[in-house]
């Protein structure tokens, strides 16, 4: 049995393949990229939370019979000028290598992730903590792949939380992935199964009905509405932590506006993510 740790920019998550359609995946918001856009460092705070976080998951991995942990890090720290010092000392502390992931292959890692058993092209969607990935292609060939710096902890830290500059400033700054196919548009990570879980009306998480959902423009139209005029996010959806709750907003905004810059009517949310494409790499020796 093995277990795979993702140190993202807003959450540590941890999943242990017990060869489930949808494994469970455990998730600890330690909001890594906390300032770092304004700083260009990863804080003390930050830091110390996710250590914590890492160690923790490991030794539960370890604890539940898993044979091999791997774990690896993307954005947050392949960007912060004391990532690769934090890399080293992380290591250290929950005796695993962290795998500092380059944008391409963190890309890749959702791709084939979501990719499941699927031999057709997809456009893969990653919305980060502190950056976005598109991805377009199969296990056979990439046709289109690129990441941009700007995740939903990133966009706070560089525009706020005001409705119509975050759109603004979304609309302007997607346009840098150039020309790219939507067909078969799939999205993953944090921000597109919180969506698709409020979109659901969920009261408790189930990542069972979500993995496969259909997230349409209009229902991202109507989650951004209720999310800018609540006066009580995670009342009105219970499904939020408190994290998540803080960058949703410009999440829907982000995959509004990606959705209709591919040209898309919805996409089709995914449980499966790097965490499955990690795994499935280092399984194929690579």
């Amino acid at each position: 049995m093995d277990a795979v740790i993702d140190i993202g920019s807003n959450s540590v998550r941890l999943m242990i393949d017990r060869g489930e359609r949808v494994n469970k995946k455990i998730l600890d918001s330690t909001t890594l990229a906390d300032g770092l856009a304004l700083t260009g460092v990863l804080r003390d705070d930050a830091m110390k939370r996710t250590m914590d976080a890492v160690v923790r998951f490991v030794n539960l991995a370890k604890s539940e019979g898993a044979d091999n942990v791997y774990v690896f890090a993307t954005e947050a720290m392949r960007s912060a000028k004391n990532g690769a010092q934090f890399a080293i000392d992380l290591s250290s502390a929950c005796g695993v290598k962290v795998d500092v992931v380059s944008g391409k292959d963190e890309g890749l890692l959702g791709l084939y992730g979501a990719l499941d058993n699927d031999h057709d092209e997809i456009t893969v969607i990653d919305i980060g903590g502190a950056s976005v990935e598109i991805v377009r292609g199969n296990r056979s060939l990439i046709t289109y792949a690129r990441s941009l710096p700007l995740g939903m902890v990133r966009l706070i830290d560089t525009v706020g939380s005001r409705e119509d500059e975050i759109d603004a400033y979304v609309s302007a700054q997607i346009t840098q992935f150039g020309i790219v196919s939507g067909h078969e548009a799939v999205a993953i990570g944090g921000t597109s199964t919180a969506l698709a879980s409020m979109a659901l009306g969920q009261k408790v998480y189930d990542a069972q009905q979500i993995h496969g959902y259909e997230l349409d423009y209009d229902t991202l139209a109507y989650l951004r509405k209720k999310i800018f005029s609540s006066t009580d996010i995670r009342a009105d959806f219970p499904t939020l932590s408190k994290n998540r709750a803080r960058i949703i907003g410009h999440g829907a905004i982000m995959l509004q506006r990606l959705v209709e810059y591919l040209g898309v009517d919805s996409v089709r949310v995914s449980e499966h993510d790097n965490l499955e494409g990690y795994l499935l790499l280092k399984r194929l020796g690579r």
